[in-house]
């Protein structure tokens, strides 16, 4: 990583939201699934998740969009690292950051992986994710989601062992 510093943080510019949705609408599954940049911006911008910016240096190495409120509780909604940083293990520090942040408040993490994407399915199988469930043709006729889930527990004992104190 040519002693670079890897650092991750919550996304909080225009610039960062912009090169953010720049950088997923032109990978895979975005490409794939016709996802622009708008419709991707307007995802970011959502009020519902929090996107975090990953840097390697000055340069933006990738990002990754979280949602904790909902149904899935600790949600990844969207996650790319640059082709061009990938294979570096960045994503696997990402990935481990984020579950930290997430298992503060939820005993779960939740990520989609669509079958077509390979490297994906393979990058959370790889980083002790457990295929929990398979959505035939949910986004593109011929194409499953999988569902995948990474857990610290079931979420009554977490939330038995770590209550919220009321202000």
């Amino acid at each position: 990583m040519d002693n670079k510093e890897l650092y991750i943080k919550l996304a909080d510019t225009d610039l960062e939201f912009h090169k953010s949705a720049l950088l997923l609408s032109q990978n895979e599954p975005w490409l794939r699934l016709g996802r622009s940049f708008d419709y991707t911006m307007g995802k970011i911008r959502n009020t519902d998740g929090d996107l975090y910016v990953v840097y390697l240096g000055n340069e933006l190495a990738g990002c990754i969009l979280i949602e904790l409120h909902g149904t899935l509780k600790g949600f990844i909604r969207s996650f790319c690292i640059d082709p061009k940083f990938q294979g570096m293990k960045i994503g696997s520090r990402v990935l481990a950051y984020i579950e930290q942040v997430i298992y503060e408040d939820y005993p779960n993490v939740f990520v989609f992986a669509a079958s077509f994407n390979e490297g994906a399915v393979r990058f959370y199988e790889r980083n002790g994710y457990e295929r929990i469930g398979i959505f035939k043709d949910y986004v593109e006729e011929g194409s499953d989601e999988i569902l995948f889930r990474k857990t610290i527990g079931s979420s009554n004992d977490f939330h038995k062992q770590h209550p919220k104190v009321a202000i």
